[in-house]
């Protein structure tokens, strides 16, 4: 898609009102080329304006333009004003500077995808840029011409760089239409912002060709909602309102998940320790890189083949056992079937690494528990010597208070598993309220599937942790929600899987704690953005730390939409619960642009997604992680300043990709199936009819397949397959026959149901599944 909007309005700061530092007179500006009437020196003169810039030749080269200062100083960044008339600016780019005769990178100065007319770039503290000599090399430019008004060097500050400023008004030809870059799902919330729109403006939905206007509405709160477009084609749209015009998008059938489906499955392939994309050992990781103890892998893994198994288990396999080259490193459970599907790989792959490497810290033993679960979808695709590994490793170690070694950022006092917790951990999201209460629920269904006789106390436990939050925790404190950043799904998820399984031991006053969670959302979303704020204080956007660089917070923002699920289902006010989804769906359209950069918190996002033109400022190359060449990273996100609308920051703090980013997205795209996924099942005349809906209709133009579990009240079981009702729609159909009593036929088509019976119709798997139950005439 292509667009010719121009992203960046120019608003103040708060720290505008502060002492902000003069910037470096440069000494000097050196081009690769240049034109006579515009040369390199007026991009540094001071003025900001068309008729002072510097012009290079045309060519399909890069462009460098040199910035000699009058003295080696520490630099803190950039204010950088190009193109022509609020349009043409540079797109791609980088800044360097000299140290010791060799030109270096600076990470957080490398610019990808770029419309805006005006940028402030932030040199984070990932390098020290102290210099007398800086380098902007322009890699692409509209029409192989650069062109620069101002590059203005701002000294290193404590203030850091200060913002743009009206000055910059007069090169941003337009504020932006923020929405979801790519497109909507069908019977979703679809919404968009408009900074400094008034209310009552009028807004219009048409199609992207400059078509008929489809849909009309009124802007309120700088937020328009075109929720009630429902186009039956997948044709792209605009939104226009006040003269500016979005990007292009679509409507149609589960379009967030056939967009990343297949991607959140890539990016935990690539992304393995020892056998993904990068294969040298990286310290602090054991499954996948840089996971230290709360990557949450087997959390999300499982949760997203529990809710949707049809979906992942269609695709192509791309995961090939490796046996170890280090017998410590995995191989304790027997490999997996070469047909398995990948999650299913997956899911063995990190149980291997824990139970081989005999990890005992408490969350990452904690994992077992869901492999264990999930044990009866596995069984098909994995030998039982698996199940009985994993099984004893886990409750022997459950109660352990000790792990086998201190890790990094490790903030648990002991790792007893049944001992109640009462911390409350940092922003680095290592310890968040409640962990242990879902691990010890799937435990106790376990336990009890084995008729073990410890499975009441792993009940007791996770009922014990949860009297414990209903009583201690206060929800208006950011600590214990958006300041567990990437980790805090973990306590609303665990919280509505106890009250949902186990309602007649929950504690009393749950369910009203749930709904007041729910309240402070609500209250702390209601901005022109649809995002749950950090606090309740007007510059409370998103945690903060001693560095300005504080924090990257992907995974808060992908993840919240699992808890709000989870939250949702046990509140009564439906007006309620109708803006909790409207607030979920935001944020995953966050993911997507509709925030104040206008950017996908992806790098490579307009490579690897549909209809995504901007990605992320930059990408963090090493690390940890090293998870360049990975697919599917989500690197960065908006940072405090950047709030409410201040995106001519650029790329401002840190930017690197993290498991713990992914991961929280891949157990909201469990809790999208949960709540999507609607079964229907009913006998007539001796025949079973089932209908699904579920996020499974992902290639438009062909018939499609699911399948669902029948079983008896016998406790014979038969797979039904359901298909797809046309090549674009959202219902599975099959029928069976169910035989009387007495045996069926081998090959037979048939299921034995003898009248006066039942039989249970079931998708997914235990508290992410669904079932109904038909009584057989």
């Amino acid at each position: 898609m292509t667009t010719r909007v121009f992203f960046l309005p120019i608003c103040l700061l708060v720290l505008s009102a502060m002492a902000n530092p003069e910037p470096v007179r440069p000494l000097s500006a050196v081009a690769s080329s240049e034109r006579p009437q515009a040369p390199a020196a007026l991009a540094v003169d001071g003025r900001i304006d068309d008729e002072s810039r510097w012009l290079s030749e045309k060519s399909a080269a890069a462009h460098t333009l040199e910035i000699g200062l009058p003295a080696v100083r520490r630099i803190g960044g950039l204010h950088l004003f190009t193109g022509h008339r609020g349009g043409d600016a540079i797109t791609d780019f980088f800044v360097q500077f000299l140290r010791d005769g060799r030109w270096t990178d600076i990470p957080s100065a490398r610019v990808a995808g770029n419309r805006a007319a005006a940028l402030a770039l932030v040199f984070d503290d990932t390098v020290e840029v102290e210099t007398d000599r800086i380098r902007i090399v322009i890699t692409n430019t509209p029409g192989g011409v650069a062109r620069v008004a101002e590059a203005r060097v701002w000294p290193y500050s404590a203030q850091g760089v200060p913002p743009l400023g009206p000055e910059a008004e007069r090169v941003a030809a337009t504020r932006g239409v923020y929405l979801n870059q790519s497109g909507f799902n069908r019977g979703a919330p679809k919404r968009f912002t408009a900074p400094g729109v008034p209310d009552g403006t009028v807004f219009e939905v048409r199609t992207a060709e400059g078509g008929e206007v489809v849909h009309r509405g009124e802007v309120r709160g700088e937020i328009g909602d075109f929720g009630p477009f429902e186009p039956a084609d997948e044709r792209e749209h605009v939104v226009e309102v006040a003269g500016r015009r979005s990007v292009p998008f679509r409507v149609g059938a589960w379009w967030l998940e056939r967009l990343i489906y297949q991607r959140s499955i890539d990016f935990m392939i690539d992304s393995r320790h020892h056998v993904g994309t990068h294969r040298a050992p990286c310290v602090g990781s054991y499954g996948w890189r840089d996971d230290h103890y709360f990557g949450w892998e087997l959390h999300a893994l499982v949760q997203q083949w529990l809710s949707n198994p049809s979906a992942y288990a269609r695709m192509p396999r791309q995961v090939v056992y490796e046996a170890p080259r280090d017998a410590r490193l995995w191989g304790a459970l027997e490999p997996p079937a070469q047909h398995a599907p990948d999650i299913v790989k997956l899911i063995h792959w990190g149980a291997d690494v824990i139970v081989t490497q005999g990890l005992k810290h408490e969350m990452l033993k904690a994992q077992l528990a869901y492999f264990l679960y999930a044990w009866p979808t596995l069984e098909a695709y994995l030998p039982e010597q698996n199940r009985r590994v994993v099984g004893e490793f886990a409750f022997r170690h459950w109660s352990d208070p000790k792990a086998d070694h201190k890790h990094a950022y490790d903030e648990s006092p002991e790792h007893d598993l049944f001992a109640l917790k009462t911390g409350v951990g940092s922003t680095k999201g290592g310890y968040p309220p409640g962990f242990s209460i879902e691990p010890n629920v799937l435990m106790h269904t376990v336990a009890r599937r084995e008729g073990r006789a410890d499975a009441e106390r792993h009940l007791a436990a996770a009922v014990r942790q949860a009297e414990w939050i209903v009583r201690e925790l206060d929800w208006a404190d950011p600590r214990v929600t958006k300041g567990q950043r990437v980790s805090e799904f973990i306590t609303m998820t665990g919280l509505a899987h106890l009250l949902a399984e186990h309602p007649e031991r929950a504690p009393a006053g749950l369910r009203e704690k749930i709904e007041e969670w729910a309240k402070v959302v609500v209250r702390r979303s209601a901005n022109l953005w649809d995002f749950r704020k950090h606090g309740d204080g007007p510059t409370e956007w998103v945690p903060t730390g001693e560095k300005p660089t504080m924090w990257n917070e992907v995974g808060n923002v992908a993840g919240l939409p699992a808890a709000i699920m989870a939250a949702r289902t046990f509140v009564r006010d439906e007006a309620l619960a109708t803006r909790l989804e409207q607030i979920a769906w935001a944020h995953l359209d966050a993911v997507f642009g509709r925030n104040p950069t206008g950017r996908h918190f992806g790098f490579a996002a307009p490579k690897e997604l549909e209809g995504v033109e901007r990605g992320w400022f930059s990408r963090y190359r090493g690390g940890i992680g090293q998870l360049e060449g990975a697919r599917f990273v989500l690197d960065g996100a908006p940072k405090n300043a950047h709030y409410p609308y201040n995106p001519e920051l650029g790329n401002l703090g840190w930017t690197e990709g993290w498991i713990q980013h992914n991961t929280p997205l891949n157990v909201s795209l469990a809790y999208l199936a949960r709540t999507g996924t609607r079964l229907t099942a009913r006998v007539e005349a001796g025949r079973l009819h089932v209908a699904l809906r579920a996020p499974l209709n992902f290639d438009h133009g062909l018939v499609e397949t699911a399948e669902v579990l029948v079983t008896s009240s016998a406790g014979v079981r038969s797979t039904l397959v359901v298909t797809e009702s046309g090549p674009n729609s959202e219902e599975f159909t099959g029928v069976l026959d169910l035989a009387p009593a007495g045996p069926v036929a081998a090959g037979e088509e048939r299921l034995r149901a003898p009248g006066g019976g039942t039989v249970t119709v079931s998708y997914g798997y235990g508290y992410l599944g669904h079932s109904v139950v038909c009584r057989v005439e």
